[in-house]
């Protein structure tokens, strides 16, 4: 019998995609901790981190046919998914947030868990750059997160994303001085510009 950690993920997707359970369930726990920090450092939550691996999963699975092994790994395009999923909730969040505001606030005590949340996401660098890149488009969100916060080689974030390498480096590029600029007008800490100066492209 092998040991899981030998086997390829190009080899145990070709069989999870042909119905071997365990083959699956192996990738799920090759990657899932990894998915779930990422999807914690933006949730702040370990319900909905975990919801949100449960997602990526999920599509991994429903779009089986368009998995992509990158240098012989599934983690790149597991990484482009989890960034999908979760501009997705945060597009669903942001709605939810705008009917709750027009509804009559009710009479009750504060929820101290909210307040220990809203002071782990008071971290002003995490702040600046989530709002700056929201003002992206989806596409060129992914390629800044997978290339600056994952630091993935550019020929494996366009291979992830299915889109050429040129079109990677000039997304990138445009998305990196459109963050920018908004740190800047927003008066940014001199070492977010520089790490974005850093990106190579």
């Amino acid at each position: 019998m092998h040991d899981t950690g030998e086997i390829s993920d190009s080899a145990l997707w070709l069989e999870a995609s042909t119905g071997t359970e365990r083959s699956f369930a192996i990738l799920f726990d090759r990657y899932r901790r990894r998915i779930f920090r990422k999807a914690y450092a933006h949730v702040r939550n370990v319900a909905d981190a975990e919801d949100v691996v449960a997602l990526v999963f999920l599509e991994a699975w429903r779009n089986r046919a368009k998995v992509r092994i990158v240098d012989g790994s599934l983690l790149p395009w597991l990484l482009s998914v989890t960034n999908f999923v979760l501009m997705n909730q945060a597009r669903t969040k942001r709605r939810h947030g705008r009917l709750i505001a027009a509804l009559p606030a009710p009479g009750q005590e504060p929820d101290h868990a909210d307040d220990v949340l809203e002071q782990l996401d008071r971290d002003a660098q995490l702040v600046a750059v989530r709002a700056a890149m929201a003002h992206l488009s989806a596409q060129e969100q992914s390629i800044l997160d997978l290339c600056l916060i994952e630091e993935l080689p550019i020929a494996t974030v366009a291979a992830a994303l299915d889109i050429p390498i040129g079109t990677v480096k000039s997304k990138l590029h445009r998305a990196r001085e459109k963050v920018r600029k908004r740190l800047t007008s927003h008066g940014a800490m001199p070492d977010l510009t520089a790490q974005l100066d850093g990106v190579q492209s």
